[in-house]
């Protein structure tokens, strides 16, 4: 981090674009930029609703003057004085929203998914004036028991890479509450586009792991999906099958009604030499097995840990475990690092942890494959980069206007 002329740490100044009080999302951001005062929030349109913006900005300390009536004042007032711009949106605004702040000068971290399709991501690529920043919020990718694998992967411990499994199961689509109604997400969330929404807002995440840790590209994919909760209108369970560059072969499930998962993310990874296990309900820990019938629980203060045991990622020492927020943490603090070395120029190679459009494009490409292929009952080629194909509509809607 760079200094100021009294030897202080310069701090990077965020606007928050959605994220209220009211929103979880928007609690999750604000606490992760907290833990490392490497950004102020100093600004924001947190809500279309005045008196939720306003309180917002009170709890969030922000100056009433800086706290804006909706986005184009945003843009007018703060272009020249952020050093970015978050934006916590429901997913469908985002591409009109991102674009303009692109084409107004501002930095962008987006919450995933950054847009709803690949043909959008290419209209943000297009608003990208001199490779402007932009990065994508995949904060499971802070863990650092995760980026000891990525690392282990990168040193070819585990040997050839064979087979990767990534699973992220929740269950609120069955949920009750204790009334017995159904528990009901936001309207956005019951809405199905061209994406399924449930591969929006979980299947990002699912690829963003794949991609994190082998560097793979997906190539082929035969996928299926059903609508098992309470919401028929929308698809809420998902499985494929993913054929991956190099003869890696993947499969992933996700999806909003496995009863008693509240969030069962997890990964294992399997090599020619060795294997991996990772829960994210025990982040602190992996299972790491070997072709010697060796077994093995791996944290931060096995002996043989290289990147998880970091200075940065000891917020308190080992045993006392780092969580969801945490890993935010970690993430924010690499996008300070890249945001400032944009800034000063110091660094032309892309920040190995920030992942961006690219890595966006690549996802939703997936994802599209992914609707196809339950479409279409068959095994379907990925689009390559930058193909133009339209992608058949599940139910064709107008993105709704909804309050941030």
């Amino acid at each position: 981090m760079t200094r100021s002329s009294h030897g202080v740490p310069e701090k990077l100044h965020l606007a928050f674009l959605g994220g209220a009080v009211n929103s979880a999302v928007g609690r999750a951001h604000r606490d992760a930029i907290e833990l490392d005062q490497k950004f102020d929030l100093v600004a924001g349109c947190f809500s279309r609703h005045d008196d939720i913006n306003r309180e917002t900005a009170r709890q969030y300390r922000i100056l009433p003057e800086r706290c804006h009536a909706d986005f184009d004042t945003l843009l007018s007032k703060e272009a020249g004085n952020i050093d970015a711009l978050v934006v916590l949106t429901p997913t469908q605004q985002h591409t009109k929203q991102v674009v303009a702040a692109l084409e107004a000068g501002i930095s962008v971290i987006s919450e995933k998914a950054l847009a709803g399709s690949s043909a959008e991501t290419r209209k943000i690529d297009n608003a990208r004036n001199n490779g402007a920043f932009l990065a994508v919020t995949y904060n499971y990718t802070g863990y650092p028991m995760l980026r000891e694998i990525r690392s282990m992967v990168e040193q070819g411990v585990f040997g050839e890479l064979q087979q990767i499994h990534v699973e992220m199961p929740q269950e609120s689509f069955l949920r009750f509450r204790r009334d017995g109604t159904p528990m009901t997400p936001q309207d956005w969330r019951l809405r199905d586009g061209a994406v399924p929404t449930v591969s929006l807002d979980l299947g990002v995440h699912v690829h963003s792991l794949l991609h994190f840790l082998t560097q793979r590209e997906p190539k082929e994919v035969c996928a299926t999906s059903q609508s098992f909760g309470n919401f028929p209108q929308v698809l809420d369970n998902v499985q494929a099958l993913v054929r991956c560059a190099g003869g890696l072969h993947c499969s992933m499930w996700y999806g909003k009604t496995a009863l008693g998962q509240r969030n069962g993310l997890r990964v294992r990874l399997y090599g020619s030499k060795a294997s991996i296990e990772w829960l994210q309900e025990t982040p602190e820990v992996a299972y790491f097995y070997d072709c010697n019938g060796r077994k093995q629980i791996l944290d931060r203060a096995s002996p043989d840990i290289m990147i998880a045991n970091d200075t940065r990622y000891e917020r308190f020492k080992a045993g006392h475990p780092s969580g969801f927020i945490e890993a935010f943490a970690n993430y924010y603090a690499d996008l300070a690092d890249a945001l400032l070395q944009r800034k000063h120029n110091t660094a032309s190679l892309p920040h190995p942890y920030v992942l961006g459009l690219a890595e966006a494009e690549e996802g939703l490409r997936l994802l599209e494959a992914i609707e196809r292929s339950r479409l279409e009952n068959r095994w379907v080629e990925i689009e390559p980069q930058g193909a133009r194909r339209p992608v058949t509509e599940r139910i064709e809607i107008q993105a709704p206007q909804l309050a941030l």
